[in-house]
């Protein structure tokens, strides 16, 4: 990906970013699990980009979720690796960037409990990531 390229982001360094290609719009993330960092890349739309840039929120709560859900499929001592897929991506997009913001903060303090992270992690985690 050349820099030229990149179409949002909100912080530079380690975080998300959305770039253009040949091909369209592609939504990049990076995650580390142990020794082991990875970059996954998913295509969005036009309407998904005009989702996250109308929003900081949803977009630090798109790379929450997503950052948790994809380092649970490798890294060390991870006993399965798995490809994250295509399918899991768009759900979670979908319904992070489409739901109300009154259902997606249930959505989030529900992901957070359910993968036994502290209430204000979700905090934590855009603080340490964001700014």
């Amino acid at each position: 990906m050349k820099k030229e390229s990149e179409v949002y982001r909100l912080k530079e360094g380690y975080s998300p970013f959305i770039y253009k290609s040949e091909t369209g719009l592609t939504y990049s993330f990076p995650v580390a699990s142990g020794h082991v960092d990875r970059t996954f890349e998913f295509v969005i739309s036009e309407l998904d980009l005009d989702a996250i840039k109308s929003s900081a929120y949803r977009f630090k709560a798109l790379y929450y979720i997503l950052f948790h859900e994809a380092q649970s499929t490798f890294g060390t001592g991870h006993p399965k690796p798995r490809t994250y897929t295509a399918k899991e991506f768009e759900e979670v997009k979908n319904k992070v960037l489409y739901i109300s913001e009154f259902d997606l903060q249930l959505y989030i303090n529900e992901f957070s409990e359910g993968n036994n992270l502290a209430d204000c992690y979700f905090q934590m985690f855009s603080d340490n990531v964001f700014k």
